[in-house]
């Protein structure tokens, strides 16, 4: 319920308006002391200002959400996509999966044996040891380093000179925008690094992405679309876009959103990778 009013709560601010306390409250059906509350929490993770008797959104090219809330959203598409980026995977590959909601969502997916996993992220370390399905033996590796609290990504120097010394068959991808001039962009420095340091490391680049993302561009450059091998979307992504994308030599797939009815898979289950904040 929170994460659901969290989400609500960013949707009623607007950049550069100032939205009351008591509106927020009265819209949202809560008392003004919670949203006082949510608001000081998301001030303090960078989503919002706050000002005297209300509060504004902070946004712009370098805003990004809290994991929190991006976790939840739209995770019928991000396991559809998921699903369709574990098929590529071989028994015997070594691949890495990068920190993002989407890429988590792999480790429910992946059913090869004699794999080989590198990540940066201990959400999604947490899922694969924890996972039903994959093939046991496998090989996991995490590259050390600094820890960004809300993302659970391990981030630095140490992790860059890790990563840096390894080859992969595939790395799997998330990013904030993908766009046919750009490439690839993401809100955050440091993350930026390790995903350019992912495809270097690997033969083959694979981008998972919700439809959102296509013909946006962000704060930093992780890579030219002419380093990506395929792009995983779904299918609320634009279509001129998407051809837009294929015009500029770049392979698309695009999926239907996967059934939530059977409940949610071990990766979105975000109650029980909290423990590790």
């Amino acid at each position: 319920m929170k994460n659901e009013r969290t989400e609500a709560l960013l949707a009623l601010l607007k950049a550069g308006e100032v939205v009351r306390v008591a509106d927020l409250a009265q819209t949202l059906g809560v008392s003004e002391m919670t949203v006082r509350r949510d608001l000081n929490e998301l001030e303090a993770l960078g989503s919002v200002k706050r000002v005297h008797g209300g509060a504004v959104r902070a946004a712009g090219r370098a805003f990004d959400q809290p994991y929190s809330i991006r976790a939840v959203r739209g995770l019928a598409e991000k396991r559809a996509i998921a699903a369709e980026a574990a098929r590529h995977v071989r028994d015997g590959d070594a691949i890495a999966l990068d920190t993002g909601s989407t890429v988590l969502q792999m480790t429910d997916y992946l059913d090869q044996s004699q794999l080989t996993i590198v990540t940066a992220n201990l959400r999604t370390a947490w899922s694969l040891v924890h996972s039903r399905r994959i093939g046991r033996p496998f090989r996991l590796v995490l590259p050390g380093g600094l820890v960004r609290e809300d993302e659970l990504a391990l981030i630095g120097e140490d992790t860059v000179n890790r990563l840096s010394s390894l080859r992969v068959d595939i790395a799997f991808l998330g990013v904030a925008g993908v766009n046919a001039a750009a490439g690839l962009t993401d809100f955050n420095l440091e993350d930026a690094g390790i995903k350019r340091v992912l495809v270097e490391a690997a033969k083959r680049t694979i981008v998972l992405v919700d439809g959102s993302k296509l013909g946006v561009e962000r704060f930093v450059r992780v890579a030219q679309l002419r380093q990506v091998d395929l792009l995983i979307t779904d299918t609320s992504a634009d279509p001129e876009i998407v051809a837009e994308l294929r015009d500029a030599g770049l392979e698309v797939i695009e999926v239907e959103p996967l059934d939530e009815s059977g409940g949610a898979p071990i990766a979105s289950t975000i109650e029980d990778t909290e423990a590790l904040a």
